[in-house]
C-alpha cells in the first residue's frame, strides 16, 4: 500500500465514542479508545530493551477520553489522553492496522 493511501484525511468521533479515521483512499475505519491507548508504542508504555508492554489494561481508566491529536510530520499522529499520557507517536501504518482489526 502506498504511503499516500496511508495518510489520514480526517479524524472523527463515532456515535459509539470510538476514534474514526477517513484515509486518503476514502476508506473509513475506527478503533476503540482503550485499545488505541493500550497500543501506545512509546517508551513509557513499552520497555525499549525487551519490547515488553509496560502499561496494563487495569491502569487505563474506563472513562478514558481523547483530549486532542497532533500531526507528527507526514508520517504519524500523537494523542493527548485524559489520563495525562501524551508521549506516544503512532505511525500511520500502526494506526491503519489498529483501525482495521476488531
Amino acid at each position: 500500500m502506498s504511503s499516500v493511501m496511508l495518510s489520514p484525511k480526517k479524524f472523527f468521533r463515532t456515535p459509539e465514542g470510538k476514534l474514526g479515521v477517513e484515509w486518503a483512499d476514502s476508506s473509513r475505519e475506527c478503533v476503540d479508545l482503550i485499545k488505541l491507548r493500550l497500543a501506545c508504542p512509546c517508551a513509557l508504555c513499552v520497555d525499549e530493551n525487551t519490547g515488553e508492554r509496560i502499561v496494563k489494561r487495569e491502569q487505563i481508566p474506563e472513562n478514558l477520553k481523547l483530549e486532542s491529536l497532533l500531526s507528527v510530520g507526514r508520517y504519524a499522529v500523537g494523542f493527548i489522553w485524559s489520563d495525562g499520557h501524551k508521549t506516544g507517536i503512532y505511525p500511520y501504518p500502526l494506526l491503519k492496522e489498529l483501525t482495521k482489526t476488531p
